[in-house]
Parts: C-alpha cells; sequence; structure tokens
C-alpha cells in the first residue's frame, strides 16, 4: 500500500471511530487496528489525535461547503436557491448522520471549534452573496442593509445546525418535513424583506 493509500485508510478508520465514539473515547490504538496498522505507523502520518481528528474535519467542511455551493449555484436566484441549499445541508446530515455527530456533536478540543468557526464562516459568507445578489437585483435598499444582510446570514446557518441537531435525536421525522419547517422559518422572513417589508416598533 503507498503512503498516500495508508494515509487515506486512517483518515477513513478515524472517520468511523470518531463518529461512533467521540472525540475523547477514541484512542489511536482502536484506529491503528480499525485501519489494519501499527500504532508506530499511524504516527508516521499524524503526530497526534488532534492533528487526525483536523484532517478528518477538514474533510468533511469541505465535502459540505462544496455541496452547499454546488446546489445554490445551479438553481435559480430567490426560493429556489434558497430550497436548493437546504436540501443540500439537510442531504448532508441525513447520509452522514455519524459524520453530522463528528462534526457537530463530539467537539471537546479548542482547535476543533476553529474549524466549526471556519465552517460557519463560509457558509454565512456564501449566504450574504446571494442575498447581496438579490437586494441588488430588486433594487432594495436601506441605511444598515450591509449589516442586516450579515446578521440574517448568521441566523440562518445558526438555526440550521440548531435544527439539524434536533433532527439526529429524532430521527422518525422525515427530511421533506424538517425541510419544510426550514423554509416556513427561513423563506417567509425574507420573502418579506425581499419586497422592503421590515419590522417597526
Amino acid at each position: 500500500m503507498s503512503a498516500v493509500d495508508r494515509r487515506a485508510a486512517i483518515i477513513e478508520a478515524a472517520r468511523g471511530a470518531f463518529a461512533d465514539s467521540g472525540y475523547h473515547e477514541t484512542s489511536l490504538d482502536a484506529v491503528a487496528e480499525r485501519a489494519g496498522v501499527s500504532k508506530a505507523l499511524l504516527y508516521e502520518h499524524f503526530d497526534s489525535k488532534r492533528a487526525l481528528y483536523v484532517a478528518v474535519l477538514e474533510i468533511h467542511v469541505h465535502e459540505l461547503v462544496e455541496r452547499i455551493s454546488g446546489a445554490v449555484a445551479a438553481a435559480e436566484p430567490g426560493e429556489p436557491r434558497l430550497l436548493a441549499g437546504l436540501e443540500a445541508f439537510f442531504g448532508f446530515v441525513e447520509e452522514r448522520r455519524g459524520t453530522w455527530r463528528l462534526m457537530f456533536r463530539n467537539a471537546g478540543d479548542p482547535d476543533v471549534a476553529v474549524r466549526f468557526d471556519r465552517l460557519r464562516d463560509e457558509v454565512a459568507s456564501a449566504i450574504v452573496q446571494l442575498m447581496s445578489e438579490e437586494v441588488h437585483r430588486k433594487g432594495l435598499d436601506f441605511p444598515d442593509l450591509p449589516q442586516a444582510v450579515e446578521m440574517i446570514a448568521q441566523q440562518l446557518v445558526g438555526a440550521m445546525q440548531s435544527l439539524a441537531d434536533w433532527w439526529d435525536l429524532h430521527r422518525d421525522v422525515p427530511r421533506d418535513e424538517v425541510v419544510q419547517v426550514a423554509m416556513d422559518f427561513a423563506w417567509i422572513g425574507q420573502d418579506r424583506i425581499s419586497q422592503g417589508q421590515r419590522w417597526s416598533r
């Protein structure tokens, strides 16, 4: 087995081990056994459990961002684009339940939190860009518009992450139902904002 293939096998073994047991409960001995390599060989590729965990997270972060980006890029602006992004996100959560827990529910290290923050920032930035395009397309304008768009993007990311966490504990709920509730929450408000409506005291 080449060094590249061996590294990939170790990462795949670690992906399963971390998803099953979490960060703190998973030992490098368990990962090495699962990968069919010695612990010494594992250390040739990763100098610590933290380094291995971060490598696994990077793969998942990249995959999730790519899925969402690809879906929204292929959709029409407005409602179809939001729906496509949510479908891609919840599709990832449904297909990779263990991975979702690994990414968002089993974090136990400050360095790992940095990756979560980066993921949130990347997704929020993509939402800001899409919303800004929509705002300019409709000719909307109000004094705090750029800041408002950023805040809405952060709210959307946080809300969908929380909903995915809830769904992970209620697996009997169909994905279509989860997406329906997500669109009820996200689109109705954004649609009214896109028409120039704002809440006032």
